[in-house]
């Protein structure tokens, strides 16, 4: 592996002017290639990139050598869905960190190319594939992919071998962390630009003569943005909740969440129009990744500009691994895949968790009926899929492509056999087979909010971490 300084002056062969930056950096000591072009910024390294001829793809594998692999190296050694499934398969820690240096040799090449067709392109925006935050999204979205590839790889052809009987599906683990995995919250960093712009453009909506005003201040009240004195920040409503509030008029209540219905959907494509008119940035940003496994008819709609065809197929044939599957199951034709591709459509293995998944999801991802989506709510939890047969309420046949199709359930009997990190006594723990030390250490800093703090709290390569992860749960703490 080369040297910092090595690295330093590959990068200075095509910017020299940048060692001024180098010779003004703060701190006695000399900093890595990833850590000196983070400083530089993201635009500055894609003007460069543009302004060089012969030289720009040379440049380009300096990025791809010195920043992107070592920035991806970095993001995917701290990824906790990556750790985690690796540790499920007693993989060693230097066979961790060979995997994570071969995704991030993977990930780079695949950052490379785009880049370059950026620049190619001479788009204006190019500079954000060089940003910490796409870099960490294409991380999450490329771990998620190799944790599905592998499951089912394992699934098809090991039975789960390595799996113990009480631990979770890891696409169920990976499902879980979406919203709460600590690499995702650059995102929201970086997001909160975006949104605070939003909300000043739909003050001045608000306040525009001859704009629905009510169908604003619906979408105003569910949402709980506090822009006018019907809504709190903060606070959403439910529909019920804003008819009250809006003293939305009908027959019925039925009629009244109709109207209030409407309301909301005119609401909303009044913020999307001028999204996409006078907020071009947001708009991209927003619909890039949009996962087509997830994604709701309107958003295929106006997101992708699918077909009312195209939208039906889709959903009928839901999920899918890879965007190559919409073509090869005639889906939509082959030339329209880079249309669509370029629109931010992505295909990415969501598992639906039938004992707490939301009817909808159980009838757009899993392709229920409504009614049936609605029975199955009412009548869970289940204990396994068999349950479903037994009960009447599917078939078979159904069951088979609700699997096929990303049905998980969680055996809440395992979860019931573990015990309470958060609450168990020294002899609990240690009756569970911990070391008494590391028990007595636990004891004496919990409680632990998620895995990954005590994770923190230990050690990632701590020897006992798979048997607090089978064994235990984290109980909310004082609950």
């Amino acid at each position: 592996m080369l040297s910092s300084s090595t690295e330093l002056r590959e990068v200075f062969e095509f910017a020299p002017e940048w060692e001024a930056l180098l010779r003004n950096w703060e701190g006695g000591s000399r900093p890595n290639s990833a850590d000196f072009l983070g400083r530089v910024g993201a635009k500055a390294m894609f003007i460069k990139a543009q302004k060089l001829d012969k030289q720009r793809d040379a440049f380009v594998r300096v990025l791809r050598d010195h920043y992107y692999q070592p920035v991806l190296q970095k993001m995917l050694g701290s990824n906790q869905n990556l750790r985690r499934f690796l540790s499920q398969r007693y993989m060693s820690t230097e066979d961790q960190r060979g995997q994570s240096i071969s995704l991030s040799v993977e990930i780079s090449q695949k950052l490379e190319s785009v880049l370059i067709k950026h620049l190619n392109g001479a788009t204006e925006d190019g500079f954000k594939v060089l940003l910490p935050a796409y870099i960490q999204r294409t991380v999450h979205n490329s771990v998620i992919d190799y944790i599905r590839v592998e499951a089912n790889w394992e699934r098809t052809t090991l039975q789960d071998v390595y799996l113990d009987p009480e631990q979770d599906d890891p696409r169920s683990s990976v499902a879980d962390d979406l919203s709460v995995t600590p690499e995702n919250q650059i995102l929201n960093g970086e997001q909160v630009g975006q949104l605070n712009v939003l909300r000043t453009h739909l003050m001045h909506m608000l306040q525009e003569p001859g704009a629905a005003h009510d169908a604003l201040t619906v979408v105003d009240c569910m949402f709980g943005m506090g822009l006018t004195p019907s809504s709190v920040a903060g606070q959403e409503m439910t529909m019920r909740e804003v008819c009250d509030r809006l003293n939305i008029q009908a027959e019925t209540m039925a009629r009244r969440i109709a109207r209030c219905q409407v309301l909301l959907d005119k609401g909303l494509d009044l913020i999307r129009q001028r999204i996409y008119k006078q907020l071009p940035g947001i708009a991209e940003c927003w619909q890039r990744g949009l996962n087509v496994n997830t994604a709701s008819r309107r958003e295929l709609s106006q997101q992708l500009g699918m077909t009312e065809g195209e939208i039906e197929r889709l959903i009928k044939g839901r999920q899918f691994t890879t965007l190559d599957e919409l073509v090869q199951q005639s889906i939509v034709k082959p030339n329209r895949l880079p249309e669509l591709k370029n629109k931010g459509a992505t295909a990415a293995f969501v598992p639906v968790e039938i004992n707490s998944a939301t009817a909808r999801d159980i009838t757009d991802i899993l392709g229920l009926s409504k009614d049936l989506s609605q029975k199955l709510v009412s009548e869970r939890p289940f204990k396994d899929f068999s349950e479903l047969v037994k009960k009447g309420l599917i078939g078979q046949k159904d069951l088979d492509l609700l699997t096929r199709r990303g049905a998980v359930l969680k055996n809440k009997a395992a979860d019931s056999k573990r015990i309470d990190l958060n609450r168990g006594s020294l002899e609990e723990i240690t009756g569970a087979g911990i070391d008494s030390e590391l028990a007595g250490y636990i004891l004496k800093v919990r409680p632990f909010m998620t895995w990954s703090e005590l994770e923190e709290a230990i050690g990632a390569e701590c020897p006992a971490w798979n048997a607090l992860r089978q064994r235990f749960y984290l109980g909310i703490a004082g609950s």
